[in-house]
């Protein structure tokens, strides 16, 4: 292994080595101390020798016959983790000393490394950190060097790891490193690799965006990428996930949370970005309840607030080009109501109406307005149009699923949102047909 205890302090081989003058100095030097009992093992405190010859690499070796059991976990985590760069052990050890702090008030947390955890059963891959808390139990996986060069290798090898952790019926926990960060916010999508939609988790919030989603697209004519011109190659499914990304800069690590609905899964791989992301400090994000926090409650809700904007203003933005493109023939904008009364008010409301011909639209517009007022988010003009339509056209009960007595209802429910009076009028027009 690479590490052993010298003069009472943890040291490892790569950190030893640039201390001398060359390779040979060091592999000289350090020998000799060995001989000499200078180094010990970390977990048995045995002695180490150095052992470094042609085909294998300098490491700390048991004497003979003298090997622990949680050793040869660690070798074995070592070669594990060969393949990481090494930002990984610092984001590891960070993340480890913040858990097991919180583990000294809470008496039923338990931190410890994925090999100490796992050595008695002899697990052939661990996770790098396992947090028990209560009953239960989940494992916490840093990946490093996540890019094109080598993305095919490590897909197999994630595919590999995920398929033995489910066996052993442990969730994994997966955060990467942000150097291969790519999202266009604009546009909202996340471009991304193989490796990195592997990698992503489903939370508790990812179910709540899972309802906003629908509660959105339940009724809408247009599906919701659609709306965000995003061009998907697929139709997307209703299923919103997390990417966590740890960022290392200076001697602070910081995580940012992404959440997105995959899109086709083949080359080249992006996604539909939900939320636009965010930055969380360490300390907020590794907060254990029942289990890991990963996520900040007021930045994702101000994130799902401005989604609901953002979708609104898209839905109107869409409708109003559909009827300028497809629509001519709409009613035209009825003209300003007085407001010196209420009764100036009605009187113009229904000389308005008595002047329009009847009409019939097509679905999509119906479909338009009545989500409009769904969402109690219903302009003067568009207020006026739906009653025009439903007061002549009251026999045609049923429009993309909607009774009359359906929208009353949710006129009633905006009459309880909207101050407008100039609204108003319409909507109680609208209850009392």
């Amino acid at each position: 292994m690479q590490i052993a205890m010298y003069e009472q302090k943890q040291v490892s081989l790569h950190d030893e080595f640039p201390k001398f003058t060359s390779r040979e100095v060091a592999i000289d030097q350090i020998k000799k101390r060995g001989q000499k009992r200078a180094y010990t093992c970390p977990f048995c405190e045995e002695f180490l020798t150095l052992r470094a010859g042609n085909t294998n690499e300098p490491h700390f070796a048991h004497i003979r016959d003298k090997s622990c059991l949680m050793s040869q976990a660690y070798e074995q985590y070592e070669k594990q983790i060969k393949r990481e760069s090494s930002k990984q052990s610092v984001i590891r050890d960070v993340i480890f000393d913040d858990l097991s702090t919180q583990g000294k008030y809470k008496p039923d947390l338990k931190v410890e490394h994925g090999y100490q955890a796992k050595s008695q059963e002899s697990w052939k891959i661990v996770p790098d950190i396992i947090v028990q808390k209560g009953s239960k139990q989940f494992g916490i996986s840093i990946l490093t060097n996540v890019h094109q060069k080598g993305d095919e290798i490590l897909v197999k090898l994630i595919r590999k790891r995920q398929k033995y952790f489910k066996e052993k019926e442990l969730d994994v926990i997966w955060f990467v490193e942000d150097r291969e960060l790519s999202v266009d916010t604009t546009l909202r999508v996340l471009f991304l690799w193989e490796s990195e939609i592997l990698l992503t988790n489903k939370t508790s919030w990812d179910s709540k965006w899972d309802n906003l989603i629908h509660e959105l697209s339940e009724n809408d004519t247009y599906p919701l990428y659609e709306v965000f011109n995003y061009h998907g190659r697929t139709e997307l499914a209703n299923d919103v996930r997390s990417l966590y990304y740890v960022n290392t800069n200076r001697d602070e690590i910081t995580f940012s949370v992404y959440r997105m609905i995959l899109d086709e899964l083949q080359s080249p791989y992006r996604a539909f970005a939900v939320s636009t992301g965010y930055n969380i400090q360490l300390s907020e994000a590794l907060v254990i309840q029942d289990q890991l926090r990963l996520s900040n409650d007021e930045l994702e809700a101000r994130h799902m607030a401005l989604f609901k904007s953002d979708f609104a203003k898209a839905l109107d933005d869409m409708m109003q080009e559909y009827r300028e493109t497809y629509v001519p023939q709409y009613i035209e904008k009825p003209a300003p109501l007085p407001t010196r009364t209420t009764v100036m008010q009605q009187e113009t409301a229904k000389k308005l109406q008595e002047e329009l011909e009847v009409v019939h639209w097509d679905d999509g517009t119906v479909s338009y307005l009545v989500n409009k007022l769904k969402r109690g988010y219903i302009t003067e003009e568009d207020a006026a149009k739906l009653e025009y339509y439903l007061r002549h056209n009251r026999e045609l009960v049923v429009f993309k699923g909607w009774e009359l007595r359906d929208i009353q209802a949710m006129a009633s429910a905006a009459l309880g949102r909207i101050d407008d009076p100039k609204v108003r009028i319409h909507l109680i027009e609208i209850e009392d047909l």
